[in-house]
């Protein structure tokens, strides 16, 4: 009869310990590819990667694009699902809307899913800016107007989402690309390199260097591949001719490199910006972008404007007040004529992407720099013939 007792008794801690495990909560849209339905592939006039925020997927295409004949295909969070039924054709000449439900029914997340095919603009001021959806740290956009309709176009990136990740940022101005009143004309960028605290330290990522360009970043990968996170260009139909702009900079005092432990130690060196600007052929390469292992040194590009000695204020004054410095910088064909020759049938058919690159520490994505440095932009163009 004991036997018995003991034997009941186990089995009913047994079963008390074997628990079902709980239903995701989670109803994200995880991945995203625009196909299109005629080949049943990804649309090949899609260039770039697709950006998934936390309740919108967008995707910049050249204008050749069809939008009547499109269908995604999604991946979701486990056991999650979408309606309406995302393979089916829809008319993407105006935004998508797709809810997403949980796999334990109780939470709902709208997407709108968005295609620009807006030509990309080639007059940058900087006056466009809004918080991410986070409500942590600035995001920059340009205004364009079609026909009937004005649209704001996301063509910039940084790494702002990745520096979210530290849990140091407390405010926009913490992050190390924001927004200025302190402009040549208006409004301005403001880039600084900041210290990552704890969390750099333990990811052997002691600093992040401010940075803006024309293009996506792709936070889920920003810890194990850093360099490939920071997808550089979008399709872009002229031929540039001109790189111009307004800047001014100082450098941070220490410059640093990565201990052995993930910490900041003093290096030889010092901190420097990097301005430019790159032309390149986009089919071929990874995500159909050059990043920031290959921006400068892929066989893949046209021409390149790039700022070669920026003047560079003393680290101890109060930038706000210092004039601003222009550069113009020509776009040099003739460097890379034997590797990619610049051919207009592949420009009309926006087979090159343009990536235009702003960053306050010109080795910054292998962690050296200087705390501190900083660079303000504004007033950008993009001269073409």
């Amino acid at each position: 009869m004991r036997k018995l007792f003991l034997y009941g008794l186990l089995m009913n801690l047994c079963i008390s310990c074997i628990q079902e495990e709980p239903l995701n909560a989670e109803a994200d849209i995880e991945e995203c590819t625009i196909i299109n339905v005629e080949t049943g592939k990804a649309d090949e006039h899609i260039r770039g990667n697709v950006w998934i925020t936390n309740t919108k997927v967008f995707a910049q295409a050249n204008p050749n694009i069809d939008l009547d004949g499109l269908a995604l295909q999604v991946k979701l969070t486990e056991g999650a699902t979408i309606a309406p039924d995302p393979t089916l054709v829809r008319d993407f000449s105006k935004p998508q809307r797709f809810e997403v439900t949980s796999q334990d029914g109780k939470w709902k997340k709208v997407y709108t899913v968005s295609i620009d095919t807006f030509e990309m603009p080639t007059v940058y001021d900087f006056e466009h800016f809004a918080l991410d959806e986070s409500g942590k740290y600035h995001t920059f956009y340009e205004v364009v107007s079609g026909t009937d309709t004005i649209f704001n176009q996301y063509i910039w990136a940084s790494g702002n989402s990745g520096y979210a990740l530290t849990g140091v940022g407390r405010s926009p101005e913490d992050y190390p690309t924001f927004s200025t009143t302190h402009g040549q004309k208006g409004r301005a960028v403001k880039l600084v390199t900041q210290s990552t605290g704890t969390f750099g330290e333990i990811a052997k990522m002691p600093i992040a260097a401010g940075n803006l360009f024309i293009g996506s970043f792709d936070a889920q990968n920003a810890m194990k591949a850093p360099l490939e996170a920071t997808l550089f260009g979008l399709p872009f139909g002229k031929k540039p001719k001109t790189f111009t702009g307004y800047y001014k900079y100082k450098r941070g005092r220490l410059y640093t490199g990565v201990g052995g432990k993930g910490e900041a130690i003093p290096i030889l060196g010092q901190d420097t910006c990097d301005i430019y600007a790159v032309l390149y052929e986009a089919e071929g390469l990874n995500k159909n972008s050059l990043n920031g292992a290959d921006a400068l040194c892929s066989d893949h590009i046209v021409a390149m404007a790039r700022l070669k000695n920026p003047v560079v204020y003393a680290s101890e004054i109060d930038l706000e007040e210092q004039p601003y410095q222009r550069f113009e910088i020509e776009f040099d064909y003739a460097s890379y004529q034997k590797l990619r020759p610049f051919v207009e049938e592949k420009s009309k058919n926006y087979e090159y992407n343009l990536a235009v690159v702003f960053t306050t520490s010109r080795h910054g994505g292998e962690f050296e720099g200087a705390v501190g440095s900083t660079l303000y932009i504004d007033q950008v163009r993009i001269i073409c013939e």
